[in-house]
């Protein structure tokens, strides 16, 4: 991660680090999720929906990120726990404040496309961007798919890299806007590493 301009950022609003951010917005989710079980009505109050952020609910800027999905139990279990695996690992690698900045920047850009498009957004970009910082920090670790086929982080993250170029070339303004600025963090964050990584590999088949 080329990250000297957070680590500037740091020295400078190091206080807005949101300590136990991982715990936080997992125990947000389930929250939510239990909340949604008895009153379906109530994820509505939590979505990204323009037309309510211009009405002043601001609150929809932060609280769209903890919008369960509509799963079984089981999923919902495994999801609370991918959250808080990833978002720990990520915060045991960085630090309060870098993870506190990547969710906000992932936040932030989000609201500006579902302003900016008129279309709700969603927290599905903003979570594969701390997939792919994971995937990134760790490509060897290896997690078993449908509990049984061992795959490493690496692969994971190819094929979410796959579908999601998939989505921008074929999908509407408001869905490519949607994802670009879901994963606005993660291009901040390891951008110029993949840019590095790729001039290399052109270099080493320029010698060939």
């Amino acid at each position: 991660m080329d990250g000297a301009w957070v680590d500037r950022l740091e020295r400078r609003l190091g206080f807005l680090a949101v300590p136990g951010l991982p715990g936080l917005l997992t125990a947000m989710t389930a929250a939510a999720s239990l909340l949604a079980a008895s009153k379906p009505e109530f994820v509505s109050a939590l979505a990204l929906d323009p037309d309510a952020l211009l009405r002043g609910q601001i609150w929809r800027v932060v609280t769209f990120l903890i919008v369960p999905p509509q799963s079984s139990l089981l999923w919902m279990l495994l999801w609370l726990a991918m959250i808080f695996a990833v978002l720990s690992a990520l915060e045991s690698a960085w630090g309060e404040f870098k993870l506190t900045i990547f969710i906000a920047i992932g936040a932030l850009m989000s609201t500006a496309a579902a302003l900016l498009t008129g279309a709700a957004g969603d927290n599905g970009p903003v979570h594969l961007a701390n997939f792919l910082a994971f995937a990134r920090l760790a490509p060897d670790r290896e997690v078993l798919v449908m509990f049984v086929l061992p795959v490493k982080l690496r692969w994971l993250a190819a094929v979410a890299a796959a579908l999601s170029a998939i989505q921008l070339l074929g999908g509407d303004t408001a869905s490519r806007a949607r994802l670009l600025a879901g994963l606005s963090a993660y291009l901040l964050y390891f951008g110029p590493g993949h840019w590095q990584d790729i001039k290399l590999a052109w270099r080493r088949r320029g010698l060939r």
